[in-house]
Parts: C-alpha cells; structure tokens; sequence
C-alpha cells in the first residue's frame, strides 16, 4: 500500500505539511478506500489521471472531482462510493434494465456495474446527438468524463436562473424537450432525472448526471419518461415558457408503448 499512498499524494498534489489541511484530501477521504485508491493508481500509471486539483461536486453516490491527465487536459472524475446509503435504489434500477445480467449481491460489486452503466448511457446519449460529457475511460468505481468549462466549471442551470431571460429559458425548454424526444425515439432511451439541477449552461447545453438512463424495454421506462417531461413542463411553465401539456406530450412520445402494454396486462 506504500507505493499506492505515495501515487494517491502526487494525484492529490499533497505534501507532507499540507495533506491534513487539504479540503481536497478530506473530500477524497469521504470515498476513499482500498478499492478507490488502487483503480485511481491503475489510471494514474496509464496516464489517464495525473492530479486531481479541486471538487465539482458532492452526493450521497458519488463525488466528482476536476483534474488533469497526463497530457494536460482537463477531466472531471467521477468517484462512487463502495459503500453507500442508496443501495435499496441502485439495486431497484438494475434489476429492471434488461442489459443488465446477473446482479451481484455485495454492494461494493453492485456499484461498479452502476459505474459501467453510467459510461455506457453517455455513449449511447452522444450517438443519439444529445450533448452530454464524453465518457472517457472507467474501472470499478471510477469515472472518467469529460470536463465541461474552462477556468470555473460550467454551472447548472439552476444556478444560473435569475441571470437569464425569457428567451433564454424559451431556448433552453426546446432543448430539454428535443433532448428527452430524440432519446427516446431515436435511442430508445431514458434520462430518468432530467430537471435544471442536471443541465450546464455552456456554449451549447450540456445534460449530465446520466447514472439513472436505461432503456425503453426497461419496465420502468415510462414513468422515467413522464417524470422527464413533468420535470421540464413544470419548471419552464414557472419562468414564463408556453410549455405543452405534459400528458399530451406524453402520450405523443408513449402512445404506442401504453396501449402495447396495457394489452399484455389484459
């Protein structure tokens, strides 16, 4: 573990007299384990982690923190906890994602496969042209993204709200609509938790958070979808959008779907 301590310090950027200071440190800690430090190792050998330097943000899943490779671009870094609270809600997604096979029953297995889907939702969203982070690399617990800003990272739209304008809002509400249309029509697929906590207001919108997106087949898919669309309907209504009706629009994108599914209950 000697050498691995001595990698995670130079990842962190930590010295002898500043690691207990280090906020950096104490956010690392919160997701630090045996498993973390080896996979954040694994990346630092291969050159896709250099230095993490700062953290984008904190939750009860995961930490994502901003750093460099070892060519000098930015990544933000995606940190599951091995051990976490929302056990009951990640097995419940899983068990009903029908790409996903077996489900191991100890929880810190049950979090990579959670982590090996998040990578594969944001491939699958990119090829259906939805702007969301590009999924670079990533092992057991650890995620691998692209970063989204320059010196500051792009903030939420939710941060953002009291600078914008009606036309401002008017735009970003046809692009949250055409983001949840095209994945499900195109890429048969759902965000399942798309509200203004989980877009970045960049050159062009950026959609992320993508751990919860499964596919149509998924059984749960069309309350994820409702929920999607609730979600958006409900906050660009209050800022002054003339937003659909959030179930015509709903049975618009799941009409067929519904009547499909009522049959097979008869």
């Amino acid at each position: 573990m000697e050498r691995l301590d001595r990698e995670i310090a130079e990842v962190l950027g930590l010295t002898e007299k500043r690691e207990k200071d280090s906020e950096l440190f104490k956010v690392f800690s919160e997701v630090f384990d045996k498993t973390t430090v080896e996979t954040i190792s694994y990346f630092y050998r291969r050159g896709k982690i250099d230095r993490l330097y700062g953290v984008l943000s904190t939750g009860k899943e995961a930490n994502v923190f901003v750093g460099y490779d070892a060519k000098g671009n930015r990544i933000a870094v995606k940190i599951y906890r091995t051990y976490t609270t929302e056990f009951r809600r990640i097995w419940e997604y899983l068990a009903a994602d029908p790409r996903v096979g077996y489900l191991p029953k100890d929880i810190r297995k049950l979090v990579f496969v959670w982590t090996r889907r998040e990578f594969k939702n944001l491939q699958r969203a990119m090829k259906y042209a939805v702007r969301a982070p590009e999924p670079i690399a990533f092992r057991n617990n650890v995620l691998i993204m692209e970063y989204i800003g320059d010196e500051e990272p792009a903030p939420r739209l939710k941060d953002v709200e009291k600078s914008l304008e009606k036309s401002d809002f008017e735009e970003l509400y046809n692009f949250a609509m055409g983001a949840i249309e095209r994945l499900w029509k195109r890429g048969d697929m759902v965000h399942g938790d798309l509200s203004e906590y989980n877009i970045l207001i960049w050159h062009e919108p950026v959609i992320i958070d993508w751990s919860q997106a499964t596919v149509r087949r998924n059984r749960m898919s069309l309350t994820l979808l409702y929920r999607d669309i609730r979600n958006i309907v409900n906050y660009f209504g209050k800022k002054g959008v003339d937003v659909e009706d959030p179930e015509e629009k709903f049975r618009e994108l799941a009409g067929e779907e519904i009547w499909e599914r009522s049959l097979k209950n008869l």
